[in-house]
């Protein structure tokens, strides 16, 4: 984890190298994302009498812009969250398919942390893990959990240092 002091003195959160503690919000932010969207588009339709596409073809095909409309703001918030769920993902589908243990590595992230329903237990993980995995016992998960989420930081920090991540404090 990074301190809260930059080499040059300037405040950063904390968030950003706490890989676990992104991994515990990813199953709500993705439900959230999915609610979000729902909810604005069921909106929009009541307000409008036309889908969002609908209405920004019309809107494009007039000349016009939304820009710093209530529309834009929200489309503008789900497409950083999309964004970076999608980092996420490809991180670690990265791990999977080119890491000597990434099959493992995924699947315990997988029922850990992004199945759509989370597991009651550890016990409940391992079993499930263990359907791709044979042979996982309580301590090998541990460690691991412990190894997987250290490939999967490295990983997606390495994406985030290449580019924008003004993102991450609105994620976590």
């Amino acid at each position: 984890m990074i301190s809260k002091k930059a080499k040059k003195g300037q405040e950063q959160p904390n968030c950003y190298h706490d890989p676990e503690r992104l991994l515990k919000t990813y199953r709500d932010v993705r439900w959230n994302l999915k609610l979000s969207m729902e909810h604005h588009r069921q909106d929009f339709e009541l307000e409008y009498g036309m889908s969002i596409t609908e209405y920004l073809d019309d809107i494009y095909a007039a000349g016009a812009e939304f820009t710093g409309t209530k529309l834009e703001h929200h489309a503008n918030s789900m497409k950083r969250t999309a964004e970076m769920l999608k980092l996420i993902d490809t991180a670690a589908h990265l791990i999977r398919d080119n890491n000597n243990e990434g099959e493992t590595f995924y699947w315990i992230l997988y029922y850990t942390y992004f199945s759509p329903l989370k597991m009651k237990s550890v016990e409940e993980i391992i079993e499930r893990v263990q359907m791709h995995i044979p042979y996982i016992t309580r301590d090998t998960y541990y460690r691991y959990r412990r190894k997987a989420i250290k490939t999967f930081a490295s990983v997606l920090w390495g994406f985030t240092t290449k580019g924008e991540t003004s993102f991450l404090d609105e994620f976590v």
